[in-house]
């Protein structure tokens, strides 16, 4: 076992190792994280950069003066890994360092859902050694279930693909603003790749492919009561094909041959392992936003280019304008009355904020398609701002004592929340 030890933590022999592409968005809450108690869980899909995301952390910790021996990484998707529960790994590597009780150590545990009893584990050695503690997983629905004895004990950090400034870090180029028409195709290719880290930087459908197969395959069929798995992939190409509608799961069933329960069941199941996020309707009616239908959005643009191919570029704007709100923590829902909508709405009941998704290179506040966004104003006469997000349209406009601001899509993934700045729930 102390060979597999030295073999994950290379820096206890002062050696490199790879800790890729800072992703400063969340590296540079480190030393808050720090400052608490908590156990820090990581969660996010597979291979979205969980593993690199605290090789990173501990090359910070490393920098700033922490002793390697201090630092104590475990890889428990790792066969040998499972053979001990995290105690018993802790209490060896306290031996072989000769670690007092009392000394604090940094534990980082990757897919820690692997171990066995990893809960029961956790919350002891949280209860009685002096650790900071970073967990990562893949399975939000495994988490937060499980996690029930960790009640007060655990700070649940959520990893998303690539940001459109995350994406243009990878890819090494940050264009002057003189030359905006270089966003334009920046953003395109980001809308057709997606923000899986590996997939940016050499992008493969055989990769994307693979991935998805692998999540359904480990985070999903090994771990649900799925008794017809065949479908899943059916179901996934059904919600990617239909990104922005509502989605009717009366008739997903029908298609697929399921019951309508089976079809909620596996659409919990894709939620939970980060490929699919439903949207509730915006309603001041509470049973409403219940029982209305629901808009389905996908994690990553890439896994949409995969399923329902290349083209489709407003469903995919739109699905990146919504993980960017998410990503800024920005609550919304969709806006219906009849057959009229508004993809987003955003900010209070008293003072909500449309936010309308229209990739196209010219603008008219006349035309037709902006008719949602004018029921939504005569209902809600209280609204003062709109954004309408374009592909390459920018202008302002002042209706009565409306702003209405039309950016282009690039511009807004930059500085969400610079325009989406109306006062939250």
């Amino acid at each position: 076992m102390e060979a597999l030890y030295y073999t994950f933590n290379s820096w206890w022999e002062g050696k490199d190792f790879e800790s890729g592409i800072d992703r400063p968005d969340y590296l540079d809450h480190l030393p808050d994280t720090l400052k608490r108690k908590q156990v820090e869980v990581i969660i996010g899909s597979r291979r979205i950069g969980k593993t690199t995301l605290i090789k990173q952390y501990i090359k910070k910790l490393l920098q700033g003066g922490v002793s390697g021996n201090d630092i104590f990484y475990l890889a428990l998707d790792h066969p040998s890994s499972a053979s001990l529960p995290i105690s018993g790994h802790l209490k060896n590597m306290r031996r072989m360092f000769m670690h007092g009780r009392e000394k604090r150590l940094f534990l980082f545990l990757d897919e820690v859902q692997e171990s066995p009893n990893w809960e029961l584990e956790l919350k002891g050695v949280y209860d009685m050694e002096n650790l900071k503690i970073f967990c990562t997983g893949s399975t939000s629905a495994l988490i937060k279930a499980q996690g029930g004895r960790l009640t007060g004990r655990q700070i649940i950090t959520t990893l998303y693909p690539l940001s459109f400034g995350e994406f243009l870090l990878f890819q090494g180029q940050r264009p002057s603003l003189s030359e905006d028409y270089k966003y334009e195709k920046l953003v395109e290719d980001y809308l057709a790749l997606g923000g899986y880290p590996e997939q940016v930087l050499n992008p493969s459908v055989e990769y994307m492919s693979n991935l998805l197969d692998d999540i359904l395959a480990r985070d999903l069929i090994r771990l649900y009561p799925i008794k017809k798995a065949f479908a899943l992939k059916d179901l996934m190409r059904l919600l990617a094909s239909s990104v922005g509608s509502r989605t009717s799961f009366n008739k997903l069933a029908k298609v697929l041959g399921l019951s309508l329960d089976t079809v909620k069941e596996y659409i919990n199941y894709l939620e939970s392992a980060f490929l699919v996020m439903p949207v509730e309707k915006w309603t001041t009616s509470y049973s409403e936003k219940v029982y209305a239908q629901k808009k389905v959005y996908l994690w990553d643009t890439g896994i949409k280019t995969l399923l329902t191919g290349p083209s489709d570029e407003g469903s995919k704007a739109e699905n990146a304008v919504f993980m960017e709100l998410q990503r800024k923590r920005i609550s919304c829902g969709y806006f219906a009355e009849s057959e009229k909508e508004v993809d987003f709405i955003t900010g209070a009941t008293g003072k909500p904020c449309p936010v309308e998704v229209k990739y196209v290179s010219s603008f008219d506040w006349n035309d037709r398609r902006f008719s949602g966004v004018k029921l939504f104003l005569r209902r809600f006469p209280n609204t003062k701002r709109v954004l309408l997000i374009t592909r390459n349209v920018e202008t302002e406009l002042k209706l009565d004592s409306r702003d209405i601001s039309v950016v282009p899509l690039w511009k807004f993934l930059l500085s969400c929340e610079a325009y989406v700045s109306c006062e939250q729930v």
